[in-house]
């Protein structure tokens, strides 16, 4: 009899180490592959042989400790850092993690931001606000109405061509112009506005209302200062590609956190 359950496994001298689902020995040896060419183990205590691999292909942890450190990762409660995700996934699981080991899997869960259901004309508000990546600048651009993050972008200059992408990428996902958009005096979002939601000038300055600092701008303010406050404890990200998985999995997860206390 050939034993295939994903869950007989146990933690040990931090390792994930097989364990026999008949008797819970971890007395065994290798015995061949299956067909799939995934090791086959046998029991010395009882002679059961089973398989023991991950929930998910090519992978040797579980989809549940995964998923548990790209949580605790990308909390909007907490401000942890791949190192410190590392010490606390040992102490819930007793198995170690490398950060780098977290960081590959934070790259490879990233969620983008879907479009709606169900568009309704809002309120948008856009803002830039200033991060590090190796040690240097970017900016990070958000459009946020009352529903939550509908898009972002990461770009080295505050150009005309990046508030256009962060535009655009907005309307593709609330899939309706807005009623009206709530911006800085940068001069980029004017230029913008016009190409990507394509109102006529009287509209635009009717419906584009220019408001620094807090004023009417104050829930993308109020966004920047979570952004700020989460991202301080490691103050850098190691890469672009990590930036924008964070930020991709991150925003999922505040869309997530507002709409289920909105409702």
């Amino acid at each position: 009899m050939l034993q295939t359950d994903l869950y007989s496994f146990s933690y040990k001298k931090g390792s994930l180490v097989p364990s026999c689902k008949r008797c819970g020995g971890q007395n065994f040896y290798k015995n061949g592959k299956n067909k799939e060419g995934i090791i086959r183990y046998r029991c010395r205590n009882c002679n059961f042989r089973f398989v023991w691999t991950s929930d998910l292909p090519k992978r040797k942890f579980f989809s549940s400790v995964i998923g548990f450190a790209v949580e605790i990762y990308t909390s909007l409660r907490m401000a942890v850092s791949l190192r410190g995700v590392t010490d606390i996934v040992k102490k819930a699981f007793g198995v170690f993690v490398s950060y780098e080991t977290i960081r590959q899997w934070v790259l490879t869960t990233k969620k983008p931001i879907s479009r709606r259901e169900i568009a309704k004309a809002t309120t948008w508000h856009a803002d830039e606000t200033y991060i590090k990546i190796k040690g240097n600048g970017y900016w990070l651009w958000i459009v946020y109405d009352k529903i939550g993050v509908l898009a972002w972008h990461i770009s080295k200059k505050r150009k005309i061509k990046d508030a256009k992408i962060v535009l655009k990428k907005a309307l593709e996902v609330a899939g309706t112009k807005p009623a009206k958009i709530i911006t800085d005096g940068l001069k980029q979002y004017c230029y913008a506005i016009n190409k990507i939601i394509r109102w006529n000038w009287r509209v635009q300055k009717e419906k584009h209302i220019v408001s620094s600092g807090i004023g009417r701008n104050w829930f993308i303010e109020r966004l920047n200062r979570e952004v700020k406050r989460r991202i301080k404890y490691f103050s850098t990200f190691q890469s672009y590609r990590g930036a924008k998985a964070f930020f991709g999995l991150w925003f999922y997860h505040y869309n997530q956190f507002k709409s289920s206390h909105d409702s």
